[in-house]
């Protein structure tokens, strides 16, 4: 039986130099979408034609003149809310019903430029500011646990990776739906510096926020997908620059989330921290003033910019939304511009208060969620004695990264459940190849 879903981009990469064939991997992903898919429904469309088409002729390039980077010939997912040519885009909604993308994604082309094959396009929250029950492609189940869910808008990315229906899936994150689903999977999922992919392509949630990247197997799959989503590599920080583990500092902020973890999340994230000093970083306490505001205001200015994208489309066609979505819709609008301009406000102070928060530390570490992957039925995951809605605490364990418009990547960390624990490192603006370059020192649930 081949192993060929397990391998990683870089192993794949590897065993295609070795004669592997690009048509052969690309057949096994479509084999256990056939297989599981209708289990997980990870899977919004896809063209098996295309896409064999595609691997057939990256075999044809590589055999002739060798891979163009490690992406050549790899099958990749795209969240549905990114365009692919000649493919639909439905956002996991029927309001764009008949949208069928003219051009690739920005990221898109650069990823096909790279050599990547382009297999499906996948499942997410409606408009990704609905729930888990999408009211027209449903619930995406966790390929870990058939009962627990994927924890976020990015649900059918993750899904697709941890399931082998592809090697590396992008994702988006406003408030952190690329990480909040890698957590529950097991996987690496990044939200790059705002604006360093761009967008052009992609339906948006708020434009502020609003960052497309990766979900994988590992730190080296992340970076090799970013770069080939970016389309050269990741430029150095003006300032911040990667450092040795035995001369890496990082922060711990509880302030910035201020919320009860789940006993085995605070033990995984004390043992790491443990495990992070055995190799010789210096941990660090920070605080972070008024959080209350900051997460409010983070909460209003992402469903502002919401309504100000959709709000006229759904007005012309309430039928074609589910209720979470309309719920949304009327909620913003319950802001006023006052509302919105103190909102905006507050996030200026935030960032004018980031120096202080990163002085003299490489990086900052933050539990990705409070607990471990929430059951599908409802979304909640455990704390202590209570169910707390996983996805919802996004506004107070992730979308301070999208308002501080930091880089930051969800890595896996053991935990004494069956299920890995999760934190979020960060780094300044900009930073995205020093903190990536430091996360591979550091240890996680696949390098302990």
């Amino acid at each position: 039986m081949s192993l060929v879903h397990r391998l990683s981009v870089s192993e794949l990469a590897a065993a295609i130099d070795e004669g592997l064939s690009p048509v052969s991997i690309v057949e096994e992903c479509l084999s256990r979408m056939d297989a599981h898919d209708g289990a997980i429904n990870a899977i919004i469309y896809r063209d098996p034609g295309q896409a064999l088409e595609a691997a057939r002729r990256a075999e044809t390039e590589i055999r002739a003149n060798g891979r163009r980077g490690l992406l050549h010939g790899i099958p990749v997912a795209v969240k549905d809310m990114i365009d692919v040519e000649g493919w639909p885009t439905t956002a996991g909604s029927r309001l764009h019903d008949g949208r069928i993308a003219g051009r690739d994604a920005a990221c898109v082309a650069n990823l096909k430029a790279a050599g990547a094959i382009i297999i499906a396009k996948t499942n997410m929250h409606e408009l990704t500011l609905g729930t888990h029950d999408n009211p027209w492609f449903g619930k995406v189940a966790n390929p870990l646990d058939p009962s627990r869910g994927t924890a976020g808008t990015s649900s059918g990315s993750a899904a697709a990776v941890a399931a082998g229906f592809c090697a590396v899936a992008i994702g988006s994150d406003t408030g952190g739906s690329n990480r909040s689903v890698a957590a529950a999977n097991g996987l690496f999922g990044f939200k790059p510096t705002n604006g360093l992919i761009d967008p052009a392509g992609s339906l948006p949630t708020a434009t502020s926020l609003d960052a497309l990247g990766p979900i994988a197997t590992s730190i080296e799959d992340i970076r090799s997908t970013t770069e080939a989503m970016l389309g050269r590599s990741l430029p150095e920080h003006g300032t911040q620059r990667a450092v040795p583990v035995e001369k890496m500092s990082i922060a711990v902020c509880s302030d910035l989330y201020d919320a009860e973890l789940d006993q085995s999340v605070a033990i995984a994230v004390a043992n790491w921290l443990g495990a992070c000093r055995d190799r010789g970083v210096s941990i660090i306490e920070r605080a972070f003033p008024e959080q209350k505001a900051f997460v409010q205001a983070g909460l209003i200015l992402l469903l502002h910019e919401f309504a100000e994208s959709y709000g006229a489309q759904i007005d012309a066609a309430p039928d074609k939304v589910g209720s979470a979505v309309h719920a949304m819709l009327d909620h913003a609008r319950r802001y006023s511009a006052q509302d919105v301009a103190a909102a905006r406000a507050t996030r200026q102070t935030a960032q004018g208060q980031l120096g202080d928060l990163m002085d003299g530390v490489d990086i900052l570490a933050i539990p990705t969620a409070p607990g471990l992957a929430p059951r599908l039925s409802d979304e909640m995951t455990r704390v202590g004695d209570a169910h707390v809605p996983f996805g919802m605490t996004g506004g107070t364990f992730r979308r301070w990264a999208n308002m501080l418009t930091m880089p930051a990547l969800a890595i896996p960390i053991p935990s004494r459940d069956v299920f890995p624990a999760s934190v979020q490192l960060a780094a300044q603006p900009g930073a995205d190849r020093a903190l990536l370059d430091m996360a591979l020192s550091l240890p996680n649930a696949l390098n302990p």
